[in-house]
Protein backbone atom coordinates (compact mmCIF):
# COMPACT_ATOMS: atom_id res chain seq x y z
CA UNK A 1 0.00 0.00 0.00
CA UNK A 2 2.92 2.32 0.79
CA UNK A 3 4.55 1.52 -2.32
CA UNK A 4 1.22 2.14 -4.12
CA UNK A 5 1.13 5.58 -2.59
CA UNK A 6 4.89 6.39 -3.70
CA UNK A 7 4.30 5.59 -7.10
CA UNK A 8 1.06 7.37 -7.25
CA UNK A 9 2.62 10.66 -5.34
CA UNK A 10 5.92 10.30 -7.86
CA UNK A 11 3.26 10.06 -10.85
CA UNK A 12 1.41 13.22 -9.62
CA UNK A 13 4.67 14.95 -9.37
CA UNK A 14 6.26 13.65 -12.47
CA UNK A 15 3.34 15.20 -14.15
CA UNK A 16 3.29 18.75 -12.31
CA UNK A 17 6.97 18.62 -13.92
CA UNK A 18 5.81 17.70 -17.64
CA UNK A 19 3.30 20.41 -17.10
CA UNK A 20 5.84 23.64 -16.12
CA UNK A 21 8.14 22.69 -18.21
CA UNK A 22 5.44 22.67 -21.59
CA UNK A 23 4.33 26.25 -20.40
CA UNK A 24 8.45 27.13 -19.93
CA UNK A 25 8.97 25.96 -23.45
CA UNK A 26 5.79 26.79 -25.14
CA UNK A 27 6.47 30.38 -23.66
CA UNK A 28 9.64 30.46 -25.08
CA UNK A 29 8.42 29.68 -28.72
CA UNK A 30 5.53 32.54 -28.34
CA UNK A 31 8.62 34.66 -27.47
CA UNK A 32 10.32 33.86 -30.60
CA UNK A 33 7.32 33.41 -33.08
CA UNK A 34 5.71 36.41 -32.57
CA UNK A 35 8.48 38.95 -33.53
CA UNK A 36 8.55 36.87 -37.15
CA UNK A 37 4.31 37.19 -37.09
CA UNK A 38 5.03 41.54 -36.57
CA UNK A 39 7.19 41.43 -39.61
CA UNK A 40 5.04 39.65 -41.97
CA UNK A 41 1.43 41.27 -40.93
CA UNK A 42 3.87 44.94 -41.00
CA UNK A 43 5.28 44.12 -43.74
CA UNK A 44 1.75 44.06 -45.73
CA UNK A 45 -0.07 46.95 -43.90
CA UNK A 46 0.06 50.69 -44.58
CA UNK A 47 2.06 52.60 -42.61
CA UNK A 48 -1.26 53.53 -40.59
CA UNK A 49 -2.26 50.76 -40.13
CA UNK A 50 1.20 50.05 -38.86
CA UNK A 51 1.81 53.23 -36.65
CA UNK A 52 -1.55 53.54 -34.92
CA UNK A 53 -1.83 50.25 -33.91
CA UNK A 54 -0.12 47.97 -31.37
CA UNK A 55 -0.27 45.11 -33.68
CA UNK A 56 -0.19 45.89 -37.55
CA UNK A 57 -3.35 43.97 -39.19
CA UNK A 58 -3.34 44.47 -43.53
CA UNK A 59 -7.23 45.80 -43.07
CA UNK A 60 -7.20 47.67 -46.03
CA UNK A 61 -5.59 44.35 -47.89
CA UNK A 62 -2.27 43.02 -48.56
CA UNK A 63 0.25 45.54 -49.69
CA UNK A 64 2.60 43.10 -51.45
CA UNK A 65 4.35 46.25 -53.07
CA UNK A 66 5.88 46.75 -50.13
CA UNK A 67 8.66 44.32 -50.96
CA UNK A 68 8.92 45.86 -54.65
CA UNK A 69 9.78 48.49 -53.14
CA UNK A 70 12.26 47.08 -50.63
CA UNK A 71 13.61 45.19 -53.53
CA UNK A 72 13.87 48.63 -55.87
CA UNK A 73 15.46 50.80 -52.60
CA UNK A 74 17.70 49.03 -49.89
CA UNK A 75 20.51 49.55 -52.30
CA UNK A 76 24.01 51.64 -50.88
CA UNK A 77 26.30 53.39 -52.84
CA UNK A 78 24.45 52.49 -56.04
CA UNK A 79 24.97 48.77 -54.99
CA UNK A 80 21.67 47.12 -55.38
CA UNK A 81 20.37 43.86 -53.88
CA UNK A 82 21.53 41.69 -56.64
CA UNK A 83 25.04 42.52 -55.90
CA UNK A 84 24.27 42.81 -52.31
CA UNK A 85 23.49 38.99 -52.25
CA UNK A 86 26.53 38.10 -53.89
CA UNK A 87 28.64 39.91 -51.56
CA UNK A 88 26.61 38.37 -48.75
CA UNK A 89 26.82 34.53 -50.65
CA UNK A 90 31.07 35.39 -51.21
CA UNK A 91 31.45 36.55 -47.28
CA UNK A 92 29.62 34.48 -45.76
CA UNK A 93 29.90 31.02 -47.47
CA UNK A 94 33.48 31.75 -48.50
CA UNK A 95 34.50 32.45 -44.51
CA UNK A 96 32.31 29.73 -43.15
CA UNK A 97 33.72 27.00 -45.98
CA UNK A 98 37.72 28.00 -45.19
CA UNK A 99 37.24 28.32 -41.63
CA UNK A 100 35.69 24.50 -41.33
CA UNK A 101 37.55 23.02 -43.71
CA UNK A 102 41.10 24.80 -42.13
CA UNK A 103 39.86 24.21 -38.23
CA UNK A 104 39.87 20.27 -39.75
CA UNK A 105 43.07 20.17 -40.74
CA UNK A 106 44.10 21.86 -37.54
CA UNK A 107 42.53 19.68 -35.29
CA UNK A 108 43.55 16.58 -37.13
CA UNK A 109 46.99 17.21 -36.79
CA UNK A 110 46.99 17.98 -33.11
CA UNK A 111 44.13 15.27 -32.41
CA UNK A 112 46.50 12.65 -34.25
CA UNK A 113 49.88 13.32 -34.10
CA UNK A 114 52.29 13.97 -31.41
CA UNK A 115 54.45 16.90 -31.65
CA UNK A 116 55.99 19.32 -28.88
CA UNK A 117 53.28 22.12 -28.50
CA UNK A 118 50.04 20.48 -30.13
CA UNK A 119 48.75 21.29 -26.00
CA UNK A 120 49.65 25.07 -25.93
CA UNK A 121 47.67 25.57 -29.94
CA UNK A 122 44.31 23.88 -27.95
CA UNK A 123 44.77 26.28 -24.76
CA UNK A 124 45.67 29.17 -27.52
CA UNK A 125 42.54 28.24 -29.02
CA UNK A 126 40.07 28.12 -25.82
CA UNK A 127 41.57 31.65 -24.59
CA UNK A 128 41.07 33.66 -27.83
CA UNK A 129 37.45 32.63 -27.62
CA UNK A 130 37.60 34.42 -24.01
CA UNK A 131 38.59 37.70 -25.88
CA UNK A 132 35.61 39.94 -26.72
CA UNK A 133 35.22 41.01 -30.19
CA UNK A 134 35.82 44.92 -29.20
CA UNK A 135 39.19 43.86 -27.75
CA UNK A 136 40.58 42.49 -30.86
CA UNK A 137 38.86 44.27 -33.77
CA UNK A 138 41.45 47.23 -33.94
CA UNK A 139 43.94 44.89 -33.93
CA UNK A 140 42.42 42.86 -37.00
CA UNK A 141 41.40 45.89 -38.57
CA UNK A 142 45.32 47.18 -38.67
CA UNK A 143 46.11 43.45 -40.05
CA UNK A 144 43.62 42.99 -42.61
CA UNK A 145 45.10 46.43 -43.74
CA UNK A 146 48.47 45.48 -43.94
CA UNK A 147 47.85 42.46 -45.85
CA UNK A 148 45.67 44.41 -48.68
CA UNK A 149 42.37 42.86 -47.29
CA UNK A 150 40.84 46.17 -46.95
CA UNK A 151 37.71 46.50 -48.73
CA UNK A 152 38.90 43.48 -50.86
CA UNK A 153 37.17 39.76 -51.67
CA UNK A 154 40.61 38.31 -50.01
CA UNK A 155 39.32 39.48 -46.26
CA UNK A 156 37.43 35.83 -46.67
CA UNK A 157 40.86 34.40 -47.26
CA UNK A 158 42.58 36.84 -44.67
CA UNK A 159 40.26 36.50 -41.78
CA UNK A 160 39.99 32.46 -42.30
CA UNK A 161 41.66 30.73 -39.49
CA UNK A 162 42.24 27.14 -37.93
CA UNK A 163 42.26 28.11 -34.65
CA UNK A 164 38.50 29.05 -33.39
CA UNK A 165 35.72 27.13 -32.35
CA UNK A 166 35.24 25.30 -34.89
CA UNK A 167 38.75 23.36 -34.01
CA UNK A 168 37.76 22.63 -30.76
CA UNK A 169 34.96 20.77 -31.92
CA UNK A 170 36.56 18.99 -34.14
CA UNK A 171 39.71 18.22 -32.67
CA UNK A 172 37.23 16.57 -29.59
CA UNK A 173 35.44 14.70 -33.13
CA UNK A 174 39.10 13.27 -34.60
CA UNK A 175 39.91 12.42 -31.01
CA UNK A 176 36.95 9.85 -31.46
CA UNK A 177 37.69 8.35 -34.56
CA UNK A 178 40.07 5.14 -34.51
CA UNK A 179 43.19 5.42 -36.05
CA UNK A 180 42.58 1.63 -37.19
CA UNK A 181 41.21 3.16 -40.45
CA UNK A 182 44.06 5.41 -40.73
CA UNK A 183 46.75 2.55 -39.84
CA UNK A 184 44.94 0.36 -42.32
CA UNK A 185 45.20 2.74 -45.05
CA UNK A 186 49.12 3.18 -44.72
CA UNK A 187 48.93 -0.44 -44.92
CA UNK A 188 47.63 -0.33 -48.68
CA UNK A 189 50.05 2.36 -49.26
CA UNK A 190 48.35 5.62 -48.56
CA UNK A 191 50.18 8.73 -47.59
CA UNK A 192 49.03 11.42 -45.30
CA UNK A 193 47.35 12.93 -47.07
CA UNK A 194 45.31 10.56 -48.93
CA UNK A 195 44.35 9.13 -46.09
CA UNK A 196 43.19 12.54 -44.38
CA UNK A 197 41.26 13.49 -47.23
CA UNK A 198 39.89 9.73 -47.95
CA UNK A 199 39.17 8.29 -44.72
CA UNK A 200 39.75 10.60 -42.08
CA UNK A 201 37.87 13.23 -43.33
CA UNK A 202 34.65 11.72 -44.41
CA UNK A 203 34.19 10.42 -40.43
CA UNK A 204 33.31 14.04 -39.46
CA UNK A 205 31.66 15.19 -42.32
CA UNK A 206 28.60 15.42 -40.53
CA UNK A 207 29.99 18.13 -37.81
CA UNK A 208 31.53 19.97 -40.78
CA UNK A 209 28.32 20.31 -41.97
CA UNK A 210 26.70 21.07 -38.82
CA UNK A 211 29.69 23.42 -38.45
CA UNK A 212 29.57 25.59 -42.00
CA UNK A 213 25.52 25.89 -41.41
CA UNK A 214 26.10 27.31 -38.26
CA UNK A 215 29.13 29.73 -39.12
CA UNK A 216 26.74 30.40 -42.45
CA UNK A 217 23.86 31.80 -40.47
CA UNK A 218 26.00 33.87 -38.25
CA UNK A 219 28.21 35.66 -40.94
CA UNK A 220 25.05 36.21 -43.06
CA UNK A 221 23.27 38.16 -40.45
CA UNK A 222 26.96 40.09 -38.99
CA UNK A 223 26.46 43.34 -40.03
CA UNK A 224 29.40 44.39 -38.10
CA UNK A 225 31.85 43.03 -40.56
CA UNK A 226 30.99 44.41 -43.52
CA UNK A 227 30.44 48.17 -41.85
CA UNK A 228 34.29 47.84 -40.40
CA UNK A 229 36.37 45.76 -43.02
CA UNK A 230 34.84 45.93 -46.31
CA UNK A 231 32.31 48.92 -46.40
CA UNK A 232 32.63 49.69 -50.51
CA UNK A 233 31.41 45.94 -50.38
CA UNK A 234 28.20 46.00 -49.35
CA UNK A 235 25.89 43.03 -48.04
CA UNK A 236 22.57 42.90 -47.60
CA UNK A 237 23.37 43.26 -44.06
CA UNK A 238 24.65 46.96 -44.80
CA UNK A 239 21.71 47.62 -47.01
CA UNK A 240 19.26 46.84 -44.05
CA UNK A 241 21.58 49.09 -41.68
CA UNK A 242 21.88 51.96 -43.83
CA UNK A 243 17.91 51.73 -44.80
CA UNK A 244 17.23 51.57 -41.22
CA UNK A 245 19.12 55.07 -40.60
CA UNK A 246 16.56 56.39 -43.10
CA UNK A 247 13.45 55.20 -42.01
CA UNK A 248 13.92 55.90 -38.65
CA UNK A 249 13.90 60.34 -39.65
CA UNK A 250 11.46 62.01 -39.95
CA UNK A 251 11.40 62.17 -43.91
CA UNK A 252 11.69 58.24 -44.65
CA UNK A 253 9.44 57.16 -41.77
CA UNK A 254 6.67 56.31 -44.23
CA UNK A 255 8.76 53.43 -45.24
CA UNK A 256 8.58 51.29 -42.27
CA UNK A 257 6.54 48.72 -43.91
CA UNK A 258 9.48 48.88 -47.03
CA UNK A 259 11.77 48.51 -44.02
CA UNK A 260 9.70 44.82 -42.62
CA UNK A 261 9.47 43.43 -45.72
CA UNK A 262 13.41 44.28 -46.58
CA UNK A 263 14.03 42.07 -43.25
CA UNK A 264 12.28 39.37 -44.38
CA UNK A 265 13.69 39.25 -47.82
CA UNK A 266 17.15 39.08 -46.43
CA UNK A 267 16.26 36.28 -43.96
CA UNK A 268 14.46 34.54 -46.40
CA UNK A 269 17.98 32.47 -47.71
CA UNK A 270 18.83 31.42 -43.66
CA UNK A 271 15.44 30.29 -43.34
CA UNK A 272 15.45 27.97 -46.07
CA UNK A 273 18.64 26.97 -45.62
CA UNK A 274 17.68 25.98 -41.97
CA UNK A 275 14.45 24.38 -43.42
CA UNK A 276 16.24 22.19 -45.63
CA UNK A 277 19.62 21.05 -43.13
CA UNK A 278 17.94 21.52 -39.66
CA UNK A 279 18.83 17.93 -39.13
CA UNK A 280 22.14 18.56 -40.41
CA UNK A 281 22.67 21.57 -37.82
CA UNK A 282 21.90 19.27 -35.25
CA UNK A 283 23.46 16.28 -35.71
CA UNK A 284 27.28 17.19 -35.07
CA UNK A 285 27.74 12.99 -34.27
CA UNK A 286 30.71 11.04 -35.79
CA UNK A 287 29.20 8.92 -38.35
CA UNK A 288 31.64 5.53 -38.25
CA UNK A 289 32.93 3.07 -35.87
CA UNK A 290 35.27 -0.12 -36.50
CA UNK A 291 33.35 -3.11 -36.87
CA UNK A 292 34.11 -6.65 -35.71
Amino acid sequence: MTKLKESSGRKKRNGIGNYVISLVLFTYLLLIVIPYIYSLFASLSTYKEYYFNLFPIPKSGLRWENYSDAWNNLKHDGTGIPAMIINSLWFSGGSAFLGVFFGACSAYICAKYKFFGRGFIYMFALISMMVPIVGSMPSQLKYVSMLGGYNSYLFVLIMSTGIGGGYIILYSCFKNVDWGYAEAAFIDGAGHFRVFFEVMLPQVISPMIALFLSDFIIAWANAENSLVFYPELPTLTTGLYYFRTYVVTAVGMQRYPAYFAALLLCMLPTVILFAIFQEKLMDIQIEGGLKG
